[in-house]
């Protein structure tokens, strides 16, 4: 049990690398990159001794701070640079299909890892290019790379979570409906559908191309890790979280009790307000509803904009079928760090 908040790094490491063994396999380090502004248009040359791809993204709007967007500009991180991250550059969503294809650009570049990876990895590991070009060309665009937020919604939701947690540049990361392999603990989603009969994303019923196919034969409870380390793996930066109980499949009630034991984490380390989640219903999936643009909004001032508006932002879910307690899975006393 770690004692000190300087241990957090290697804690942190040590989930990161869990992560990687069972879910989604390694994310290479950081190759050679040379990046150029044409225009709008970033292009970013990443090399390795196999080859080389260029990652290009269409840059828009103004400000000092910088957005990604998963596959296309955010629609609620606002008076930012947009740099959206075009995700079939590194390997193909192919519309969830859940295949993987040996011709992705991604496999140009690491041939060895073909059939060693989820998408998940090569998809962090394109965002990451992205913020290697930026603070190459920071200058030009009048970008301060030290405020940079990552937005998605559902699959591309877990893609910003991954894109925040993996790479520690991210100021900002607003991870909106993304269900199961996203916010959800594998375990609280299996427990969930044991009480309810309701089926939603579990570890034995995902997408086997996003992660690592071996995957599915795992034991939830017996990983050594779940995903309210993933959120955890953002602290002490910030994260705001956003879901849709409307909408079963998203399992929020996995998602809420996940997200109140990464709580824990931040509240260890001194900063209790660097995660906010609001889990109001009423809209279409990937619409927000408009107490969570007002959600995001303060959690763009304060970290991007340098605001000092409030950011104690939790709405918890709200269905008949969920039942809230997480005191049920959340079975430690939380460390007082020094």
């Amino acid at each position: 049990r770690i004692a000190a908040k300087t241990d957090w790094e290697c804690r942190r490491n040590e989930i990161k690398k869990d992560i990687e063994k069972y879910e989604i396999g390694p994310k290479p380090e950081p190759p050679t990159v040379k990046a150029s502004l044409s225009g709008s248009t970033l292009n970013v040359e990443v090399t390795t001794t196999s080859g080389s791809i260029t990652l290009s993204s269409t840059t828009s709007g103004s400000g000092n701070c910088v957005v990604i967007g998963m596959n296309s500009n955010s629609s609620l991180v606002t008076g930012c640079v947009q740099v959206p991250f075009k995700h079939d550059q590194v390997v193909g969503y192919n519309n969830g299909s859940g295949t993987q294809n040996q011709s992705d650009p991604f496999y140009k570049v690491y041939p060895s890892l073909w059939g060693k990876i989820g998408n998940y990895s090569a998809w962090s590991w394109g965002i990451s290019r992205l913020i290697d070009g930026l603070e190459q060309v920071k200058d030009q665009l009048k970008i301060d790379t030290t405020k940079i937020a990552v937005h998605g919604c559902s699959y591309a939701g877990k893609m910003a979570l991954f894109g925040g947690a993996f790479d520690e540049r991210v100021a900002l990361t607003v991870v909106q409906e993304s269900g199961g392999g996203g916010i959800n603990a594998w375990r609280t989603s299996e427990d969930f559908t044991t009480r309810t009969g309701t089926n939603v994303e579990k570890i034995d019923n995902t997408n086997y191309a996003w992660f690592m196919s071996s995957m599915r034969s795992l034991d939830p409870y017996s990983l050594p890790h779940d995903h309210h380390e993933l959120i955890a793996m953002i602290a002490p930066r910030a994260v705001i979280i956003l879901g849709n109980p409307d909408y079963e499949w998203l399992g929020d009630e996995s998602g809420y009790k996940s997200v109140m034991a990464a709580i824990e984490v931040f509240k260890a380390l001194g900063v209790p307000d660097h995660i906010g989640y609001d889990f109001s219903g009423g809209h279409s999936h990937c619409q927000a509803a408009s107490s969570q643009t007002t959600a995001v909004k303060a959690f763009v001032d304060r970290f991007l904009k340098g605001g000092t508006g409030a950011t104690n932002i939790a709405v918890k879910p709200s269905s008949s079928k969920f039942d809230l307690d997480y005191t049920k899975v959340i079975d430690w006393t939380t460390p007082t760090l020094k």
